[in-house]
Parts: C-alpha cells; sequence; structure tokens
C-alpha cells in the first residue's frame, strides 16, 4: 500500500470488558477505507461514521477542531516535554500534558469537571499532518465520577 495509509488498532478495556477494532486510514486523502469492530467489517461511510465515533477522541483535533486546545489550556495543564514513543511498528514525537495542580476545577466553553487525575499524550504520525492523541487518562469527582484511560496500543503503516 502507499504511504499515508495506516491500520490503527485499538483495545477498549472498560470494567472488564474488552473490544478491540481496526481501522484503515489514508492520510493521504483524509478517508476511512474500512472499520473492523466486534466482527463486523464495515467500508465507506458506515466505516467512517464508526470511525469517528470509536476512534474520533484520539484525532480529536482533526475530528472536532479546536477541542484539543481545551485540553492543553496553559490555565490548566502543562507540557512535560517530548519524546519518541513506539506504537506498534510506528514511532513519532509525543508530548505528554499534565495537570498544574490536583485536585483541581475546570471550566472551559460551557464544560465544568474537578479532576482528580489527568495526563495527555499527543503527536503526529509520520507522514500525516493529524495531531492524534495517543493517550488519555482523566479521573474527576464531578460533576460524576470518572476514571477513564484511552491508550493507543499500535498504528502500523501499511
Amino acid at each position: 500500500m502507499s504511504s499515508g495509509i495506516y491500520d490503527v488498532n485499538i483495545t477498549f478495556n472498560s470494567a472488564g470488558t474488552i473490544d478491540s477494532g481496526l481501522a484503515r486510514v489514508d492520510s493521504n486523502n483524509e478517508s476511512v477505507i474500512s472499520v473492523t469492530f466486534s466482527g463486523y467489517s464495515l467500508y465507506g461511510d458506515q466505516a467512517k461514521s464508526i470511525f469517528d465515533s470509536l476512534f474520533a477522541l484520539f484525532g480529536l483535533e482533526y475530528t472536532y477542531g479546536g477541542y484539543e486546545s481545551i485540553l492543553t489550556n496553559s490555565a490548566y495543564f502543562h507540557s512535560t516535554g517530548s519524546s519518541t514513543m513506539t506504537f506498534g511498528s510506528t514511532s513519532f514525537s509525543v508530548t505528554t500534558w499534565v495537570a498544574n495542580s490536583l485536585p483541581m476545577s475546570i471550566n472551559d466553553c460551557g464544560y465544568t469537571s474537578d479532576l482528580t487525575d489527568y495526563t495527555l499524550q499527543v503527536g503526529t504520525p509520520p507522514g500525516t499532518s493529524l495531531n492524534f492523541i495517543t493517550f488519555l487518562h482523566i479521573a474527576s469527582d464531578s460533576p460524576e465520577v470518572d476514571d477513564f484511560t484511552f491508550k493507543l496500543v499500535s498504528m502500523t503503516q501499511a
């Protein structure tokens, strides 16, 4: 396959239930070629819809334009630096963001939350201009008690 086509494997683990998904994404024309999730394979518009709903968090800046700025707002968060990380066979520089202090209350764009833990890692895979979320851990005790982690397991350029 040509440069810019990626197979993205992500495993979801929630309360002991594990689901896996695979998306084949073409960064050359910004399309989703196919998505396989929970044993079903979809193509075209259906694949894009599934990708957007299941994998959108990882391409948050691209998918939702500008929302990543909330997750890196200097009033609440700071960068601890960048390092090269490897996801499957794909390596690229990733920047880590943490909370300025914890616990902390944030109020941004109509969203209010009391965070008790926070780590975000963001990088740009080779051959793309997509700012990709590779790791996000958020724990809060308000408005709901939440504790979730999203982690990119592997990314292989096809």
